[in-house]
């Protein structure tokens, strides 16, 4: 087995205006491309309200994976407020059939909380596997819930996967002894 990490990119992303970035020239795939905690962050305190991210193509070429096993979402976000737990729903946009996962960040002045999601066998919840244009269109909707703030600091995609065996080449071993 092997994994891959899709990060978000500028390209299908679509942003509410009541998800802002910090710093706020940057976007927020900027922002959320690297776990660095309160350096870059996606803010939001506003309930329902949306962002849609694209993600970057595989890196790996599809004739390279002979077949994906699971995708997950992988995430770091905080709570600022002192008591209480800010919550965030993550839904498969595209392909769509997967369940939504509801996320609990907890509250801490600085730290971030990491929350993964479910490894998910198939792209639309038909049993029918991931196929390589199922990650080249991935996009993951993030819904905010409640009114405490989120710091959202980092979200991509983890595609586990089974390289394609590599055939062996013997016609130049055998012709350049013989």
């Amino acid at each position: 087995m092997a994994t891959m990490i899709l990060l978000p990119t500028i390209t299908d992303t679509i942003q509410t205006p009541y998800w802002l970035t910090f710093p706020l020239a940057t976007n927020a795939h900027d922002c959320l491309d690297d776990d660095n905690g309160d350096t870059s962050y996606c803010v939001s305190s506003s309930n329902a309200r949306y962002m849609i991210l694209g993600f970057a193509n595989p890196s790996v070429a599809e004739g390279d994976i002979d077949t994906i096993t699971s995708v997950r979402f992988l995430s770091s976000g905080r709570s600022t407020d002192r008591r209480n737990a800010s919550l965030l729903d993550i839904d498969y946009e595209t392909p769509s059939g997967n369940p939504t996962e509801s996320c609990s960040y907890d509250p801490h002045p600085s730290s971030y909380e990491t929350i993964n999601g479910i490894a998910r066998s198939d792209a639309d919840g038909s049993s029918g596997g991931w196929s390589y244009a199922d990650l080249e269109n991935l996009e993951m909707r993030c819904t905010k819930n409640g009114t405490q703030q989120l710091r959202l600091s980092y979200l991509a995609m983890e595609v586990t996967y089974t390289e394609a065996a590599v055939a062996a080449d013997n016609a130049t071993f055998f012709g350049a002894n013989f």
